[in-house]
């Protein structure tokens, strides 16, 4: 038995179809990266806020001991 090498014709209607697709994948791939990237900064800026409260609360406790 030998075996035969085939070369598959993908119709140029596909080519340009999967052309499209890994485009756009390449797209929402950039802007699933950016969304990630805000989504970072504004659970750092909760931190920093939620600190600034506690820090502030703390504060207010020490300036006006309860009776």
């Amino acid at each position: 038995m030998s075996e035969q090498k085939q070369t598959i014709s993908i119709d140029p209607y596909l080519q340009n179809e999967l052309g499209k697709l890994k485009y756009e994948n390449i797209i929402l791939k950039a802007q699933f990266d950016n969304v990630v990237s805000q989504n970072n900064e504004l659970q750092q800026k909760i931190q920093e806020l939620e600190n600034k409260l506690i820090e502030s609360k703390e504060v207010k406790d020490i300036e006006e001991p309860k009776n």
